[in-house]
């Protein structure tokens, strides 16, 4: 399947926001409230012939489906939104749109009920997820952004007195320290 097929690219979704899977599966659902009834809006613009607003929602969806991974949408955007600018018959090309839209609707609302039914799965499992890539990251002495940082911390199984302990170690980039820290409770 090429780019243009796939209907959303997660891994490239994810690595957008530094491997937060949670706040992409937020994102999406934020997506779908807002873009779920598009469709319908489209054709009321296009009977009021307001393209201007046309246009612009089109090129909206473009650059969030685009930050998203959400290829297919991506890619039928573009096209929708340069036949609309060169003022071509669009009509094939909305047809596309709107169901490369619902597909992509259907694939984000079946994800999300993947990512639901894998966190009932319990938190510990989680937690140990967390403190395995923080211990990952400080053993390679990766750089951690503080919302990296902040959103891992959070998830660790540890006191909120040793989380200080780490997030000071780490600011002060003494990832030996932190690795101690970490490590008494693993």
């Amino acid at each position: 399947m090429n780019k243009e097929e796939q209907i959303i690219d997660l891994n490239f979704a994810v690595s957008q926001l530094s491997g937060n899977q949670s706040l992409l599966i937020k994102l999406l659902l934020k997506f779908n409230d807002q873009y779920q009834n598009l469709g319908q809006e489209l054709v009321v613009l296009k009977e009021k012939n307001d393209l201007k607003a046309y246009k612009e929602v089109i090129h909206t969806v473009k650059g969030v489906s685009g930050n998203l991974g959400l290829n297919a949408l991506h890619f039928a955007s573009k096209k929708l939104e340069t036949s609309v600018i060169n003022q071509n018959d669009f009509t094939e090309l909305e047809e596309n749109f709107v169901n490369q839209l619902n597909a992509t609707v259907n694939k984000i609302n079946s994800l999300a009920n993947d990512e639901n039914a894998s966190a009932d799965t319990g938190a510990e499992q989680a937690d140990k997820s967390s403190q395995s890539i923080l211990i990952e990251m400080l053993e390679n002495n990766e750089f951690i952004t503080p919302d990296k940082l902040n959103s891992l911390l959070a998830d660790c199984a540890i006191s909120e007195m040793e989380k200080q302990a780490l997030h000071n170690a780490i600011g002060d980039l003494d990832y030996e320290e932190a690795l101690s820290v970490i490590n008494k409770n693993s």
